[in-house]
């Protein structure tokens, strides 16, 4: 991906901090006391279809379009339109459709939430007027671009926005951070020209924002976050693996899964870990570890990342670390072990399994935690 084909969505502003310490069960319940207390419409929220788009804000690669920041949305639409019961009762829909379905990469988040509405009105027996479909539909689209193409689209507009336009220093950082956190699949140059390019456009459209945006764009251009380049051949990717991949997540401000590749033989990459981790940077390297944590270093604080699962790693690891210090004397490196009950997979195991017709039997030593990403409409929410 060059920089010229960032997408769109990378531009989605809004952040609130308000709920960051609250559960999510206790998000949703505050979430349908809201609804049912603006019920304009006698909607069926104890319905199926409440839990499943609630459900799809949980998602794991989710860090800003959340439960939190709909909780905001919808929390401030109840203080500012007190006075139109079905503009509120429309403003609460379209809060709890616009983001359903959010993917980072791609354009077509907004299309494909307009599209879980519309399943989910004719699966669902959900019954609203025609006009104020078409009416949520529109507002939702217009999310692309912060068109104001209605009064409805404008309002939620402003509720959406509500922190980039309004917000103070402190929950603009943080909001950046989340939104860092989304696109981390992209590297730190693209990252760094699409928001700036968003953030210049933003202030031009709204000028009253121009001094915030200023101060984002300095902050993008002066931050070296923290990043954890977890290394290895991953031939192929498992649930040990992630375990390690998670717990550098808690570490790190970004993790980088950086394949080795060997440089003498001329074979096709295998895509089988992009697949697995459609929300992570996936480099491939055939150089020195040290000339890899050097390039990353750039804009960033580069460290490596390292599983172990016994005793025989580590002192593998510990004579590995002896000569990258020597060439690279700045090297540093996050050793994490691996949880006991993962001890024993490997990849050349799972390679060695795949050999022999086990029906589908390995399938549980393999990750499955994004198998949502880009699975049809109809299967998310059936």
């Amino acid at each position: 991906m060059t920089a010229s084909t960032i997408p769109s969505s990378l531009e989605l502003p809004g952040f609130s901090t308000n709920h960051l310490t609250v559960c999510p069960e206790e998000q949703k319940k505050r979430l349908l006391q809201l609804l049912n207390a603006n019920n304009f419409y006698q909607l069926d929220f104890s319905s199926p279809w409440l839990d499943k788009v609630l459900l799809a804000y949980q998602q794991p690669h989710r860090y800003f379009h959340t439960l939190e920041h709909l909780l905001s949305i919808c929390e401030n639409a109840c203080i500012t339109c007190v006075q139109d019961a079905e503009m509120l009762a429309k403003l609460l829909l379209t809060a709890l459709f616009h983001d359903v379905v959010w993917y980072p990469q791609g354009n077509d988040s907004e299309d494909l939430s307009v599209e879980a509405f519309d399943y989910i009105l004719d699966n669902y027996s959900v019954h609203l007027p025609p006009e104020v479909c078409d009416e949520i539909r529109q507002a939702i689209l217009s999310t692309k671009c912060q068109d104001s193409i209605s009064e409805l689209a404008s309002r939620f507009h402003d509720l959406d926005c509500q922190i980039i336009i309004h917000g103070n220093m402190v929950d603009l950082l943080a909001y950046e951070f989340q939104i860092f956190r989304e696109f981390q699949y992209l590297n730190m140059v693209e990252y760094r020209q699409g928001r700036s390019a968003f953030f210049n456009r933003f202030s031009k459209r709204f000028p009253e924002c121009r001094q915030a945006m200023q101060f984002l764009i300095d902050y993008l251009e002066r931050r070296r976050p923290r990043i954890g380049i977890y290394a290895g051949t991953f031939k192929p990717f498992h649930i040990g693996h992630l375990s390690i991949l998670e717990k550098a997540e808690q570490m790190f401000d970004k993790i980088i899964v950086a394949v080795g590749i060997n440089p003498q033989k001329n074979i096709e990459r295998d895509r089988q870990i992009e697949k697995v981790l459609p929300f992570h940077e996936v480099v491939y390297f055939d150089t020195l570890m040290v000339d890899l944590l050097e390039q990353e270093s750039v804009l960033a604080d580069a460290i490596l990342v390292r599983g172990l699962r016994n005793g025989y790693d580590l002192d593998y690891e510990m004579n590995q670390l002896c000569f990258m210090q020597e060439m690279r004397p700045e090297t540093q490196v996050v050793y994490i072990p691996c949880d006991k009950h993962l001890e024993h997979i490997s990849s050349s195991a799972l390679s060695g399994l795949a050999r022999f017709p086990v029906h589908g039997r390995d399938s549980i030593y393999y990750p499955h935690k994004y198998q949502y990403y880009r699975q049809p409409v109809s299967v998310t929410f059936q």
